[in-house]
């Protein structure tokens, strides 16, 4: 057995770990036997995912981001393993070509046509512009753990119920009900202001090209 099938076996092993002890949490026993067999599926796809995309090759860093994705922020992998079964079920794309060695898997499609959105290592619509800031959040989640999701959400029901960002001078204005969360709670949270201020400067996007003109 090859060194990608046992990180994508023991990624899977993770995740259904996982769905047992927040079962187990929740239900007791039996709770802790639906947790795993939910999960179970959503393993599969992702360990065969990790093995298909060697998402742990590359620099020195793979072994420590392996161990932690497995461990500390086991999770986030979980609800990662999650997102990419859902893609899946779509018929997304998954890129083993922009996965290999990133330490992430990167799925060609997003849920939004505007917007990329990356949940525990899965980046889903992210492209070489932007994939400096979905890294920050793949960073994120594996430095602070089992504590990520649950600040994340935190934050962005106080952003909405106390919008602190009016204070903020630079902010974009609030037109109407979708853009005070678009233009106003999204973008003032503490995980997306981190990945917009350390982030590398997406390049502009490219021109389209222009028609000759008629002779």
């Amino acid at each position: 057995m090859s060194a990608h099938s046992i990180a994508g076996w023991i990624q899977g092993i993770a995740v259904v770990v996982t769905g047992v002890v927040l079962g187990s949490l929740v239900g007791g026993l039996v709770g802790a036997i639906i947790g795993g067999l939910v999960l179970a599926p959503f393993a599969l796809f992702y360990g065969r995912a990790v093995k298909q995309g060697e998402v742990y090759t590359g620099d020195g860093m793979g072994i420590w981001r392996f161990l932690l994705d497995a461990t500390w922020s086991s999770l986030n992998t979980a609800a990662g393993a999650i997102y990419y079964g859902s893609h899946m079920l779509f018929g997304h794309t998954f890129n083993v070509d922009k996965t290999r060695g990133t330490g992430s898997l990167w799925i060609d499609e997003s849920v939004s046509d505007d917007y990329a959105t990356t949940i525990g290592t899965v980046k889903a619509g992210s492209n070489e512009r932007i994939d400096d800031h979905e890294m920050i959040h793949v960073f994120q989640a594996r430095l602070f753990g089992p504590l990520y999701l649950l600040l994340v959400g935190l934050n962005y029901v106080i952003a909405t119920i106390l919008p602190y960002w009016l204070l903020f001078k630079d902010r974009k204005p609030v037109t109407g009900f979708g853009s005070y969360f678009l233009d106003g709670v999204y973008p003032h949270v503490w995980n997306e202001l981190w990945a917009y201020k350390y982030a590398k400067k997406p390049a502009p996007a490219p021109a389209p090209p222009t028609a000759p003109a008629p002779a």
